[in-house]
């Protein structure tokens, strides 16, 4: 782990830095002098500030900022202020945003866009017949007159006086003179077809019929079957295959989550429709504490279907339903619409904030992975990624299962249990499963197995996408970590021989990263040189993911990498080397600063901390209007609206604009301290 350098070292890599840009001996001696220092002085302060994982679980109950390698800042001059982020969950509104570039709102429960199915050959037949009548007696009569003018008086006549169809539906069946007949010649399938349309749709409760043998046989239908079994209508209510072909296989639909996880919320739809939540496609995760809406997919599921679910969802909505050919897939999307109230704002008035609030839209921020990258507790995701690369299994799982400080209660029972007396089945009664979803896998792995020395097995058994979550962290940490140093080494006016760059305005805002599909395409980037250095701007300036298909930077940033790596028992040239190819990472490029669109801003004063200070699409269908400020209230806000592309996260804009903390730990002391909800 490199961590944040002291503010001595600091100031005296800069002055040196300053001192050759001055005088033109900015050489390539005086260049990698300066990289040594720094390199020294990150080494020494790996050994001398940052606690070992046992130690900081000891210390403290959550991850800091400097734990995963984020450290600096766009520009050092504003010292920040003090505010609480996501006092309330409803302080914090995400709207995702398609490829299109358009925003994703909920504005109907209801509303479908579901277009009419072309009708099949049997319900064109029938339309041209001029439909089933509603009477059964007169359905009955058009029935057998079909039956004749296809099969001819003569059989016709010998279907209705063998099965004695002329006599009351509901009379006894035992009275009737026969309950089959079989005509004594073969069809062909055109006309055994043509009967089969009259029989299911003009004489459904009246007549059954077959193919036996080649030869159609008739059967009288019993009362009962009269009775219990209605008459289908001409066109299923269901759709078939070529229905599905003619909309499309997926049902897309916008649902708005609230103070709920991503998958969660998938999982109760999946559970009400009796599908398996593969059935279920989405863009993105998002995240949990906050009001989020996004465009998900379900395959071969009818609205009507999701409307019923919508009704019984927890801490969720859905509606704006259409169909389409495509299923979502993590990745796309053209990244999120922001809203996020700021509350209890103290040290910043809208003129002392004004230039500041102006320098984030104009040169914007670092752009870390932010701190929900890597967890909420002192274990933290990105070291269950180090075991999983190394496929430690047993370490991965008692990471995930060991005690650990800031737990909540039962959880922490949960754990004890296990702890002492390796007992799955008790833990999982203590183990609430919406707050601990890799835990409930394992466990209940184990109690199936009977067997807590499979690790692997239990491990495979928590969900995918939370498996690769895990490797993921650890690549956010390793390239936190090595932007921390190229800010320190090269600063941030340019780009320097040995960046590599992607020109920001043709970067896809999915980055490419995480796709780790065999064949998926990355946009390859370019080698940073003397000659063509004044090309490229420091928001071109991109940084590998560690990975085994990607180039690293050719300068003193490459060592990182590798020093990092190494401490963890790692290197990423071994990176797809892993026994299990799932985990084997091919690696993508992350641009290293980036700006926000369409910032905007707005001070508000309240006096109740329960009132919420926006609404959300819910409440605008419900007819709620958007809270206004109050004169001379208590307490102050501050409302901000952005845009971001995709895996770029908001926390990291209000860390540069507030200078302060973004951990969840630390913001719910905050929270705390000032009556949290």
């Amino acid at each position: 782990m490199m961590p944040e350098l002291s503010k001595q070292q600091t100031q005296r890599n800069g002055d040196r830095k300053r001192k050759c840009d001055e005088t033109g001996t900015d050489t390539a001696s005086e260049q990698n002098s300066l990289a040594k220092r720094a390199k020294d002085d990150a080494s020494s302060a790996q050994n001398t500030k940052q606690p070992k994982l046992k130690e900081l679980s000891q210390q403290q109950q959550y991850l800091s900022e400097a734990d995963v390698g984020i450290t600096e800042f766009v520009t050092r001059e504003w010292t920040g202020f003090d505010a609480i982020i996501k006092h309330r969950f409803s302080d914090f509104f995400v709207n995702e945003i398609d490829r299109a570039g358009r925003v994703e709102h909920l504005t109907s429960y209801t509303e479908v866009d579901d277009p009419e199915p072309p009708a099949t050959e049997e319900e064109k037949t029938i339309e041209e017949l001029g439909g089933v009548p509603d009477d059964p007696q007169e359905a009955f009569d058009q029935g057998m007159s079909r039956l004749a003018e296809i099969l001819g008086e003569h059989d016709a006549l010998l279907i209705k006086k063998h099965l004695d169809l002329d006599q009351d539906p509901d009379a006894d069946p035992e009275t009737a003179s026969e309950h089959s007949v079989t005509l004594d010649r073969e069809l062909s399938k055109d006309l055994r077809r043509q009967v089969y349309m009259v029989t299911n749709n003009f004489l459904p409760t009246r007549v059954g019929c077959e193919t036996v043998d080649g030869k159609l046989q008739f059967t009288r239908k019993d009362k009962d079957a009269q009775k219990n079994k209605q008459r289908q209508p001409a066109r299923r209510a269901g759709r078939g295959a070529s229905q599905w072909r003619h909309i499309g296989d997926y049902c897309h639909f916008v649902m708005q989550k609230e103070n709920h996880d991503t998958m969660d919320v998938l999982s109760q739809i999946a559970r009400h429709l009796r599908v398996s939540q593969r059935t279920l496609g989405v863009a993105g995760t998002k995240d949990k504490r906050g009001i989020t809406v996004q465009r998900c997919s379900a395959y071969r599921v009818d609205h009507s279907r999701l409307i019923w679910a919508s009704n019984r969802l927890r801490g969720a909505r859905l509606g704006n339903y259409s169909y389409a050919a495509n299923e979502l897939k993590l990745g796309d999307l053209g990244g999120n619409q922001f809203r996020i109230i700021l509350r209890h704002v103290v040290g910043a008035d809208p003129e002392s904030l004004e230039p500041v609030l102006q320098g984030i839209r104009t040169t914007g921020f670092v752009n870390y992975y932010g701190m929900q990258r890597f967890g909420t507790q002192a274990i933290s995701s990105h070291s269950v990624g180090v075991a999983v690369l190394k496929a430690d299994w047993h370490a991965a799982v008692d990471l995930l299962l060991k005690p650990r400080p800031g737990d909540r209660e039962d959880v922490r029972r949960a754990r004890d249990t296990w702890y002492q007396a390796k007992d799955a089945e008790a833990a999982l009664k203590l183990l609430p499963q919406k707050a601990a979803l890799a835990e409930c896998s394992i466990l209940r792995a184990f109690q199936k197995s009977r067997d807590a020395s499979n690790a692997a097995g239990a491990f495979a058994a928590i969900p995918r996408n939370l498996r690769l979550m895990y490797v993921h962290a650890y690549q956010s940490y390793v390239w936190n970590t090595a932007v921390s140093v190229r800010i320190r080494l090269h600063g941030l006016g340019g780009a320097v021989p040995g960046d590599l760059v992607i020109r920001a305005q043709a970067f896809s805002a999915a980055d490419g990263e995480e796709e780790e599909v065999e064949g998926a395409s990355r946009v390859e980037p370019t080698l940073v040189t003397e000659d063509n250095r004044d090309q490229y701007t420091i928001y071109d300036v991109v940084l590998p993911l560690p990975g085994w298909a990607v180039k690293y930077p050719e300068h003193a940033v490459r060592e990182v990498y590798d020093e990092t790596m190494k401490k963890d028992g790692l290197s990423p040239a071994e990176l797809n080397k892993h026994p299990l190819k799932e985990y084997r990472l091919a690696g993508a490029y992350r641009h290293m600063v980036i700006r926000p669109r369409d910032f905007s801003y707005q001070w508000m004063r309240y006096n109740d901390d329960k009132q919420p200070l926006a609404r959300s699409d819910s409440d605008a269908i419900e007819g709620k209007h958007d809270p206004e400020s109050i004169a001379f209230g208590d307490h102050v806000a501050l409302k901000l609206a952005f845009d971001l592309p995709s895996s770029a996260y908001a926390t990291m804009l209000l860390r540069e604009l507030m200078r302060k903390e973004t951990a969840a730990g630390f913001q719910s002391n905050l929270s705390s301290k000032s009556g949290r909800e």
